[in-house]
Order: structure tokens, then C-alpha cells, then sequence
């Protein structure tokens, strides 16, 4: 509902419609841009004379009560609103908008009823295009049958399919994991005359059931009709090229792009870097990422993960650490999994206290495990730990150690029995500390783990002397 008792608007002294609708696209508020068109279009003592709003206020009003989710209140709108529009066919636009923000808000059945009851309570009739928006809206949210009950209904009222209509009926088939991809290419050889979206759909649909040299020939076959293939056409046949392995392949037809003069977008790049990176060409990769940033098209977090993960596979770290810099330059914040593949990367190069440091800068950047990242934060640190004892970095091993009881992250058996192991070596009294400390968790030592443990006490000097004073004792007596 509008704000209560909103701050009175400033009105001129002679309030038109043009006033009106000015008043109306600057405030930001939608409520309070309705409550100021309440104002002025009812009898009001704040107000001059009521004047009657222009079918764009109306218009422009309900369109921004719909893109921030006001429905209701845009649908009355509408309704007490239809006697400002000259004709029939003025008030069908901002009807369509409201169609397709149900559908946004994922509401297709509250889509479904406004359009059953425009013709009574809007007096608009149903129309080809209101049609195709009601159809749009159930195929996205997968209501089949009720779309197909629809599509009878257009047929019984005399519309015959459009282009669009089709489109959607093609979206339905391709969407529909259960529905047979010749049912989609039948329908699609059955358009009158496809367009660039026809194209996109069925491109689509081919690639996600894996015939891609299918996919290819409706490519080809839309160039060779003069139908321009759209960023959309492109970012799709890159992505699976990319994903089947056919990176070269994928690489020529982003060159097309850039040829035909169609700018690829983040998507465009991220796919065709994750497949490069998946794929053993992290360097590529790495590459085309300098050229995304200098058409000014910054990574997000997923394409600096993906490049990541790829140079720390190729055992390319310093790279890596280098796009790690990079990223935090930027502003954007690594998370766990971005910076555990580094950590990880590192251990199995041998560069262990290296791995610990970025260990501390997740501490440092306030990355703490939740329920979800419980057990990766859980096998980055044993990894680290395993690692710095094979080194013998046993003083930094114990400093990782003590954070990750302080952050009440587990550790393995495993890994315990190792720290405990190595420890004796050097400090019994450590090693000790983590017996004491597998006890609490009750992890349960192995027997070779008391063994070293006893063996470290008694090969104490101490413990030696006191041992052979007590024997003395006992020989003497």
C-alpha cells in the first residue's frame, strides 16, 4: 500500500498533466509516486482542480509499481485507470508489462488470471501478443499442460501462431528434458519464418543433448539466411564447444565475433575461459583474461577461480599468486574454495610455509568455516599441516596447529598421529599437548602413537636418572 501520510507535494499553481507526469518519473519512491498521483487526480484539498492523467503517466506509474514487485497496487492502477486511455489498443502496452513482471516475480498463474479477466475487468480483449505473453510466462515455470490448454484456446479464438508463439512452443520442447529433440526440430522446420530467437532456442536445445555438429549446421544455416547470430547465439556454441573439448574450434568462433562486429559479454569470456582452463590451457586462459580487462570487462570472482584453479593444476603457482594480487586489486574478496585451491597447490609443490601464510590471510580476511565450508576449511588446514611436518617447518606446524583448535576446526587422525610423530623429535612436551588434545575429541591414539610418545619420556635425561635411582633402590633392598 502507499506510504500513510505522505510529505504533501509542492504543487504549481496551475497543475497539468504534464506537471503530473514530471512529478511522477522524479520521484523514486513507486508509493510515493502513486500517492502523489492520487493526489492529483482526486478531489483533495492539498491539490487544484483533479485533472485527468495521460495514458504515458499511467503507464510509466504501473510499469514501476511492477519492476518493484507492487503488483497489486499496479494492477488497481491499471483498472481505475483504463478511462484515460484514447483506445483499446493504448492500454495494451503497460497491460503486457504487468503480464510479464508476474511472470518475473514467478507468479505465472496470477499472470494467467489477469489475463482471463482483462476482458471484463479491463474491457480489453485478448490479443496475439497478450496471448504470447501469458504462454512466455507458464513455459518458464514449466506449467505444460496448462500452456497447451492455452494455446487451444488461442487457436478456438481465431489467432493464428506467430513467430512468438512458436518461439515459446520450441522453448517448451527444448526445455523439457523428457521431450524428444525431434519434436523440437519438426516444430522449428514448421515457423514460417524463424528468427534469431527460433535460432537461439534450437542451437540451444541440440547443444544440451549432445549434438553439437547439429548445433553447428542450424549455425551455419542461420548465417547463410542472412539472420545475424546475437552475442546469445555466439556465448552458446562457445560454452559447449568449450565444454566438449573443441577448444580451437571455440577460439575461431570468438574471433567470428569480434569479425561480425558482436562484443562478447562476461559470460561470452567466462565460459570460454573455464573450458580453456578445465581443458589444460590455463595460459590461453590467462590470456584471453587480459584481453577481457582491457575491453574493460572486469572478471568476477568465478573467472578469477577458474583461472586459478587452472594455472595452480598446470603447477603454475607464481602465476596464480599473481591473479590472486590481481583480483584483490580489483576488489573482489577470494573465498575458501579460491583460496584453498592455492593452498593445496602450493602443498604438493613443497612450498608449504607459503601455503600457511595464505592460510593466515583467510584469518586475517575473516574467512571462518560455516556449516557449508566446514569440511573444506577442515581439509585445507590437515593438508597444510601434512605438508610443514614433510618439511620439517615443525615451529609453523604448531602455530597452524594452535589456530586451527582456536577456530574449532577438526583434525584428522591421520594427521594427528603425524603431528605427534614429528613433534617427539624435537618436543615431547608438544607432542604430548596433542595427545591430550586427540583425547578431547575423542580421537582415540593408535598404539604406535603412545609408543612414541613413552619413548620420547623416557629417552628424557631426567626421567633416565630417576628410572636408575628407583632400580638401585630395588637392587639394594
Amino acid at each position: 500500500m502507499p506510504p500513510a501520510n505522505p510529505t504533501p507535494p509542492k504543487w504549481p499553481k496551475t497543475l497539468t498533466a504534464d506537471h503530473l507526469h514530471r512529478l511522477v518519473r522524479a520521484e523514486r519512491d513507486p508509493r510515493r509516486a502513486l500517492a502523489i498521483f492520487d493526489a492529483a487526480t482526486a478531489a483533495s484539498t492539498s491539490a487544484p482542480d483533479p485533472i485527468t492523467p495521460s495514458p504515458a503517466t499511467v503507464s510509466l506509474l504501473t510499469s514501476r509499481l511492477a519492476s518493484a514487485g507492487h503488483l497489486p497496487l499496479a494492477t488497481s492502477l491499471l483498472s481505475r485507470s483504463r478511462g484515460v486511455f484514447p483506445s483499446v489498443a493504448a492500454l495494451e502496452p503497460p497491460f503486457l508489462g504487468l503480464l510479464r513482471a508476474f511472470s518475473r516475480t514467478h507468479r505465472p498463474l496470477a499472470a494467467l488470471h489477469l489475463f482471463r479477466s482483462a476482458p471484463s475487468d479491463l474491457a480489453l480483449p485478448h490479443s496475439a501478443r497478450s496471448y504470447n505473453a501469458v504462454l512466455a510466462a507458464l513455459v518458464a515455470h514449466s506449467h505444460l499442460p496448462l500452456a497447451r490448454s492455452l494455446l487451444a484456446d488461442m487457436r478456438a479464438a481465431g489467432f493464428a501462431p506467430t513467430t512468438a508463439t512458436y518461439n515459446v512452443l520450441l522453448k517448451a520442447h527444448c526445455s523439457d528434458a523428457a521431450a524428444h529433440i525431434k519434436d523440437a526440430l519438426r516444430l522449428f522446420r514448421n515457423i514460417p519464418k524463424p528468427d534469431v530467437c527460433s535460432y537461439n532456442t534450437i542451437i540451444d536445445g541440440l547443444c544440451r543433448r549432445g549434438r553439437l555438429a547439429e548445433a553447428l549446421e542450424m549455425f551455419s544455416e542461420m548465417v547463410g539466411k542472412c539472420i545475424a547470430p546475437t552475442v546469445v547465439t555466439y556465448t552458446t556454441v562457445i560454452h559447449w564447444l568449450a565444454r566438449e573439448g573443441c577448444f580451437d574450434d571455440a577460439l575461431k568462433i570468438f574471433d567470428e565475433m569480434g569479425r561480425r562486429g558482436v562484443s562478447p559479454n562476461l559470460v561470452t569470456y567466462s565460459s570460454l575461459i573455464d573450458g580453456l582452463c578445465k581443458g589444460g590451457r590455463a595460459t590461453s586462459a590467462l590470456e584471453l583474461m587480459d584481453r577481457m580487462i582491457k575491453e574493460k570487462k572486469l572478471p568476477n570472482t568465478i573467472t578469477y577461480s577458474s583461472v586459478i584453479d587452472g594455472l595452480c593444476k598446470e603447477h603454475l603457482l607464481s602465476e596464480a599468486m599473481e591473479v590472486l594480487d590481481r583480483m584483490r586489486l580489483q576488489g573482489r574478496k577470494p573465498d575458501a574454495g579460491l583460496f584453498g585451491k592455492l593452498i593445496v597447490g602450493l602443498c604438493d609443490a613443497g612450498r608449504a610455509v607459503e601455503a600457511a601464510n595464505y592460510l593466515d590471510e583467510m584469518v586475517l580476511a575473516g574467512i571462518e568455516p560455516n556449516r557449508v565450508t566446514w569440511s573444506l576449511h577442515s581439509r585445507i588446514n590437515n593438508t597444510a599441516l601434512i605438508a610443514l611436518c614433510a618439511k620439517g617447518e615443525l615451529g609453523r606446524a604448531f602455530q597452524v596447529y594452535q589456530s586451527t583448535r582456536t577456530r574449532s576446526i577438526s583434525t584428522d587422525p591421520t594427521t594427528f598421529h603425524l603431528l605427534v610423530e614429528s613433534f617427539s623429535k624435537k618436543n615431547i612436551e608438544k607432542a604430548a599437548h596433542v595427545v591430550l588434545d586427540m583425547l578431547s575429541e575423542r580421537c582415540i591414539p593408535e598404539r604406535e602413537t603412545w609408543d612414541v610418545i613413552i619413548s620420547g619420556y623416557w629417552s628424557k635425561k631426567k626421567v633416565r636418572q630417576e628410572a636408575e635411582e628407583i632400580w638401585d633402590r630395588l637392587t639394594v633392598s
